[in-house]
């Protein structure tokens, strides 16, 4: 009874720092205040332990809500964005073996930790797949929320500021919660039923991140086939987030200074470095491709796919665009990871045990 409460409480104050994010307007608000509100208490010795079960449903909510940004309307204009989507292929692949490499030498990571921290994904789907190849969560989720945070809120600044957009870009961006959507039975059936088949047949199958893929691929294939247009309601999103973002704090018990202050310098250094790639790679679309520098630069930080199609659509930059290419992003990272990481892992402990 008293874990059951201790989780309870648990859960009550990263529901209270999710509130507070949402309210202030933090980019992924519910799940960055909840990590705020629970890693404190826990790195002062309070125990914060979390519910096991609720998370893994809320894994799978994430992975519904990924798949419903595959529309029609986004499939049909694939065709004409190819050499685009390309090149957010080759920025991911150069982000991502910089951000490792300094992780891994820089940051003196473990290979696996380096790896998911230095992935240019999500926030909540890093430290969902993370930890279960066996990464650290509290180095994942520091550089990756200084990323998210530092990034949503240069982005539209750094463009308002050389004249690419209007001077209040970033501040009209609406993440206010509809909490009683109209959702039809139909689509809560649909929507169930790729979750729980989903899951069980990623099981089944063994693939990578399955909880988080398989509701994933399923919900893509109702939604550009047309089946559904229905997305996730925002309130059971907001759950999802402090849901995960408050199992997080837990693992913070007992962390070294060390570790918190290199995750935080790492997430601001690797920031700055994937912002001045993606301003290298927008001018070449500009250049190349006649896609406008602000729509490619916002096409191609790796912000969160939510918040960055918020401000897309706050500023009117060819939202479907920008929300395409970052579902590339994601979707790529979701697919490659999990196969690719626990290779290099191998492939280096291999190494390592040859050399004696």
């Amino acid at each position: 009874m008293r874990g059951f409460l201790i989780r309870l409480r648990t859960l009550a104050v990263g529901t209270i720092g999710g509130y507070c994010g949402y309210r202030l307007g933090i980019p992924l608000g519910w799940l960055l205040g909840a990590m705020v509100a629970t890693i404190p208490l826990s790195i002062a010795g309070i125990d914060m332990r979390s519910f096991r079960k609720p998370r893994l449903v809320m894994i799978a909510v994430i992975g519904l809500m990924v798949g419903s940004a595959f529309t029609p309307e986004v499939a049909a204009r694939i065709p004409d964005w190819w050499p685009s989507l390309l090149g957010v292929l080759l920025y991911v692949v150069i982000v991502a073996l910089v951000s490792i490499a300094v992780c891994w030498r820089l940051g003196a990571m473990t290979p696996a930790t380096a790896a998911f921290a230095g992935m240019p994904g999500g926030l909540s789907e890093m430290v969902i797949i993370g930890p279960a190849m066996g990464a650290d969560v509290r180095s994942v989720s520091l550089v990756h929320g200084t990323r998210l945070v530092v990034l949503i809120a240069m982005t539209p600044t750094l463009l308002a500021i050389f004249g690419l957009i209007g001077s209040g870009a970033g501040e009209g961006v609406s993440r206010a919660i509809q909490w009683f959507p109209s959702i039809s039975l139909f689509d809560v059936a649909l929507l169930t039923a790729c979750a729980v088949i989903g899951f069980l047949v990623a099981k089944k199958i063994r693939l990578p991140a399955g909880n988080l893929t398989g509701p994933l691929i399923l919900s893509a294939i109702v939604h550009v086939t047309g089946l559904t247009d229905a997305h996730i309601p925002d309130a059971l999103l907001a759950a999802a987030q402090i849901v995960i973002g408050s199992v997080i704090g837990q693992h913070f018990a007992g962390i070294a200074r060390r570790v918190l202050l290199t995750g935080l310098l790492l997430g601001a250094l690797l920031t700055v470095f994937s912002m001045a790639l993606a301003g290298g790679f927008a001018f070449a679309f500009e250049q190349l491709l006649g896609v406008p520098f602000a729509i490619g630069l916002l096409s191609l930080v790796p912000g969160g796919l939510p918040e960055m199609s918020l401000i897309a659509i706050t500023l009117d930059a060819d939202p479907a665009f920008v929300s395409l290419h970052h579902l590339a992003r994601v979707v790529l990272i979701l697919i490659t990871a999990p196969v690719l990481i626990p290779l290099w892992v191998r492939r280096l402990e291999k190494r390592r045990i040859d050399r004696g």
